[in-house]
């Protein structure tokens, strides 16, 4: 609306071609209201709201201009945003993008080494952005969660500077046990002789003149810490978290530290900053005995009432037991089941995801439902239907010895019999499939993509089929045999040199690429169509466990010590030769 009202002349008038007639009606003991010179008779009265208006002369020519410079705008704007899109395709494509990042102090409290162990996007409690709710967010909106090896927790929100370093500072507020860490004065190390990536204008200013320099600093903006606080009293190390944002504007920090299975809830106060703006909501201490190796924040859609809608959290341990938690409820437990005997044939629990119906399509077909895949030690995927868990937890309400229902789904993903190699030590869901939509006897069948990753460096991409069945919602996995292969997609990819241990996609709404990280320090885009590996992100001093996208344009990543990287895909120079990092 902006856009249109700006394309308008000041004194231009919007004209309607039609004019209008009010009839008098004489009612007794109630003045009525003529036009002067009016007779007594009870005739319409003629107003005529466009009698001075020149349809043929200046104020027509004026309207012509001020639809023609409106369509023009219009037209501009369309094509902008055709061009930026073009462009994040193809920097994707061609692995075109800008660095710039954060550090944090080495050290923690106690002076022992510190690294940052995990970073968070933020996920959204509106069912249109569960997937990547920043897709729409301002610049200077954009936050992530960074979890760090001491046990301490920092939201930070991006910023367009190269680099912002934080050091420890003495803050007498502060106890003994927690560190307090402020912005340093940083000189900027960056290629001098380069163009230097803004963030968030889509482009790049080159520094060849005084004025493009002075330019470039005004817009210039350091990374800030909106919120740190230390999350375990032991110095445990953060390895899953979830940043939540719920319809109420309330955020969550939910985060899962050391070895125990325990999980805590925080809630953040965003008037506050910094520090202090932080509340223990819960800590959930009896649903897991081992590490946790999944957290979730979901949304449970209700094929009833909207208000039935529940923000939930999923959680899955080591020992094969996983847990839903209602987040609008201060954690309350939901359900929680063994699902897997780690004696048994499974094996333990490795890496886990949760689909989500407004996730892959953003509808809610029948054959949409929240299904929890688990990898496993053996190299097996197994998968449940959340709604059929909550179902079960009411039935099983009055015994103590809650049972999960059968698998949904199970099959070996990775390894073989030998046993060598076999674990899936990644997985994700990955939206749309590429089956049609087809109707199987009385009901509908649908297919999505689930995406796994496994211990021999190994990537392999499934169709996921669902339809319904007497006994609820039934799925299958294609291919199924090792001979079979997909007719729109690639299934196997091989890169990595060591097990995979992250994958994510650049959008919700692009499906046609991914991207994973290994043991081998390496960052690797796919083309989901063909299998070719598209181009190879390196230089990490270690291991990458978190691929951050925060809408499309950008991928936060850790993997780099005490620093904290944002790739930034909005740039417009081909940076061919190269992104140096001198940190």
């Amino acid at each position: 609306l902006a856009a249109v009202l700006s394309a308008v002349p000041s004194g231009a008038a919007f004209v309607t071609p039609y004019s209008r007639t009010h009839y008098k009606k004489p009612v007794a003991g109630v003045a009525t209201l003529t036009s002067a010179g009016s007779n007594d008779n009870n005739e319409p009265i003629f107003y005529d709201d466009f009698g001075d208006a020149d349809f043929g002369g200046s104020s027509s020519s004026m309207a012509s201009q001020s639809m023609s410079s409106l369509s023009s705008r219009m037209s501009e704007t369309k094509n902008l945003e055709a061009s930026y899109d073009a462009k994040l395709a193809r920097n994707w494509r061609r692995g075109n993008w800008g660095v710039r990042g954060f550090g944090l102090e080495k050290t923690s409290a106690s002076g022992k080494p510190a690294i940052v162990s995990v970073v968070a996007a933020p996920t959204s409690s509106a069912s249109v952005d569960i997937s990547l709710p920043q897709d729409k967010a301002l610049p200077e909106d954009r936050k992530v969660a960074v979890g760090r090896s001491d046990g301490s927790i920092f939201i930070i929100q991006l910023g367009s500077d190269y680099l912002t370093s934080f050091v420890s500072v003495s803050n007498p507020n502060e106890p003994a046990t927690s560190q307090w860490m402020s912005a340093a004065d940083v000189e900027d190390k960056s290629n001098n002789d380069r163009p230097k990536t803004k963030f968030g204008d889509g482009g790049i200013e080159s520094d060849s003149t005084e004025s493009k320099q002075q330019l470039q600093q005004s817009q210039s903006r350091p990374f800030q810490i909106i919120h740190q606080f230390q999350a375990t009293e032991s110095e445990e190390p953060i390895h899953n978290l979830v940043y939540h944002d719920t319809i109420e504007g309330i955020q969550l920090i939910c985060a899962a530290a050391g070895e125990s299975g325990a999980i805590k809830i925080w809630s953040l106060d965003t008037s506050e900053s910094r520090s202090h703006g932080e509340e223990l909501v819960a800590s959930l201490t009896s649903d897991h005995s081992s590490k946790i190796i999944s957290l979730k924040a979901m949304v449970i859609p209700s094929h009833k009432a909207a208000e039935d809608e529940r923000n939930v959290l999923f959680s899955a341990s080591a020992d094969g037991t996983v847990a839903l938690h209602d987040l609008d409820k201060k954690g309350e437990l939901i359900f929680s089941c063994q699902c897997l005997d780690e004696m048994k044939t499974f094996g333990q629990v490795t890496c886990a995801d949760v689909s989500n119906p407004t996730s892959w399509d953003g509808g809610c077909d029948e054959n949409d439902r929240d299904v929890i895949f688990l990898g496993t030690s053996s190299g097996y995927v197994v998968g449940f239907v959340a709604e059929e868990l909550m179902a079960a937890a009411a039935t099983s309400a009055k015994n103590s010895d809650e049972v999960c229902p059968v698998p949904s789904i199970q099959f070996r993903a990775h390894g073989n019999d030998s046993g060598a190699g076999e674990a899936v030590t990644a997985i994700r869901c990955g939206g749309h499939g590429t089956i049609p939509n087809t109707t199987v006897g009385t009901s509908r069948m649908t297919s999505k993509i689930l995406l796994t990753g496994g211990e021999d460096g190994a990537v392999k991409q499934w169709e996921i089929l669902a339809q319904q069945s007497t006994f609820g919602i039934r799925l299958e996995h294609w291919p199924r045999m090792s001979s079979q292969r997909m007719k729109r997609r690639h299934h196997l990819f091989k890169g990595h040199d060591g097990a995979v241990t992250s994958i994510s996609q650049q959008s919700k709404y692009d499906s046609s690429k991914f991207l994973t990280s290994g043991n081998d320090g390496s960052i690797r885009v796919w083309s989901a169509t063909d299998g070719e590996q598209l181009y190879t992100m390196d230089g990490f001093t270690s291991y990458v466990s978190s691929l951050a996208c925060l809408g499309r344009d950008l991928l936060v990543t850790d993997g780099s010590g005490q620093y904290v990287c944002v790739h930034d895909f909005s740039i417009d120079d081909d940076l061919d030769a190269g992104y140096d990092l001198d940190w």
